[in-house]
């Protein structure tokens, strides 16, 4: 069986309601409404005028804050474009040295070219000197070679007498067909006297008697002035009874020649040779 709601419980509710409903009709003309009306009006344009103040505020931070942003963003830009100029300096200073330096090495490699040229000319120079010393000394070395093989004598004071192509090793010496008496006829000597490079050879007449003909064709002695190019020093051979004049070559090697015929010998002639420097 189901029970109703008590009344005791229901009677509030209906109360509740009724108040509300008369309230609401009666309450409009109530002046305590109105002032409450009036009361919530005041607020109102208070916390208005409150909020326009708060705004203003707002505003004046907002405004604040965006001028120093403004300022920033300025002083950022300016910033920038210092950076940028300085960056755009260096790039052209580097291009200067870069330029600066391509020229420079230009001119290294130009020097360079010019001292390589120099050395190899001078390589060329010094290799053409040492083969005409080496061919100087290979020739002094047969010389030599030959002078062994004769036995010829090479002493300061007594003379190198006659014989077939001696070389005179000595830097001074004494030279003659024979040491004392007349030479012998049908007799023909060579002497040949060489000096390293840089000397001369000077030859002094200390006595000289040979048998006197036309243009020297008995008895004779020439001399001879080089090594492939041979020249005639005085241009003619020598004869006769009068000393031949003083003479120097013209190289570091000289070539004596002596010749008698059959008939006619006499005391022939005394050479002294010695080296000078050229």
């Amino acid at each position: 069986m189901v029970r109703s709601p008590s009344f005791t419980l229901l009677m509030p509710l209906l109360l509740m309601g009724t108040l509300a409903l008369v309230c609401s009709q009666e309450c409009s003309d109530d002046p305590a409404t109105s002032l409450v009306d009036q009361l919530v009006g005041l607020v109102g344009e208070r916390a208005a005028r409150t909020c326009d103040v708060c705004s203003g505020v707002v505003m004046t931070t907002v405004e604040g804050v965006s001028a120093e942003v403004r300022a920033a963003k300025e002083e950022h830009q300016k910033e920038l474009s210092d950076v940028r100029e300085l960056v755009h300096s260096v790039q052209e200073e580097s291009q200067r040295e870069r330029e600066g330096t391509n020229v420079k090495l230009e001119e290294l490699m130009s020097e360079i070219a010019a001292v390589s040229q120099d050395a190899n000319n001078n390589l060329t120079t010094v290799a053409q000197e040492l083969r005409s010393d080496i061919e100087n000394l290979k020739t002094m070395l047969e010389n030599i070679q030959t002078f062994i093989k004769g036995g010829a004598r090479t002493s300061r004071d007594a003379p190198s007498t006659c014989a077939d192509n001696q070389v005179m090793l000595a830097s001074m010496g004494y030279l003659a067909p024979v040491e004392s008496g007349k030479y012998e006829n049908n007799t023909d000597c060579t002497w040949v006297i060489e000096r390293p490079p840089g000397y001369k050879i000077k030859i002094t007449w200390l006595m000289f008697a040979l048998e006197r003909c036309t243009d020297c064709k008995c008895d004779y002695v020439e001399i001879w002035d080089g090594t492939s190019t041979k020249e005639l020093i005085g241009g003619r051979r020598f004869c006769g009874y009068l000393d031949p004049p003083t003479m120097t070559s013209t190289s570091n090697r000289v070539e004596i020649k002596f010749h008698s015929n059959s008939s006619g010998n006499y005391a022939g002639f005394k050479i002294k040779y010695e080296s000078v420097e050229d």
